[in-house]
């Protein structure tokens, strides 16, 4: 059996003696929730597995040469810099053990205290008729 490719990685996150709250998901919800949240009270370790932050309601102006894809995306890192006790980690989660409390992610297991799962939602209907959703690839 082959070594994993990220066995090299790890989460890396300090221990800490305040609760810790791990946020799946770097969408709107995700981070609009990990910016409400005092990190003098709490660690707050965000997951996702982009690291970037794009801006989907201007994505048909990028398409059409409107905007630079610049213009709607940028790092995640960038929209807490100066947070105490706040962790932003680049990795695919691969389970939850909830009886546990740990995230299984690509690179490492990360205990936690409270679970927000963000991880936005995936449209349903066609937005053009006659056509049929696409699957993720």
């Amino acid at each position: 059996m082959s070594a994993s490719p990220f066995s090299h990685l790890s989460l890396n996150v300090p221990d800490t003696s305040k609760p810790r709250i791990v946020v799946l998901g770097g969408g709107f919800g995700g981070i609009r929730l990990a910016q409400g949240i005092d990190s003098r009270h709490y660690q707050v370790v965000m997951l996702d597995r982009n690291n970037y932050h794009g801006f989907q309601p201007l994505l048909y102006q990028v398409a059409t040469a409107g905007l630079e894809p610049d213009s709607i995306a940028g790092p995640l890192r960038r929209l807490f810099v100066g947070r105490r006790d706040f962790h932003f980690r680049m990795a695919r989660v691969t389970g939850i053990q909830p009886s546990e409390k740990i995230v299984d992610t690509v690179i490492g297991g990360l205990h936690y205290d409270h679970l927000v799962v963000a991880t936005g939602s995936r449209p349903t209907a066609s937005p053009v008729r006659n056509t049929a959703p696409t699957e993720s690839v």
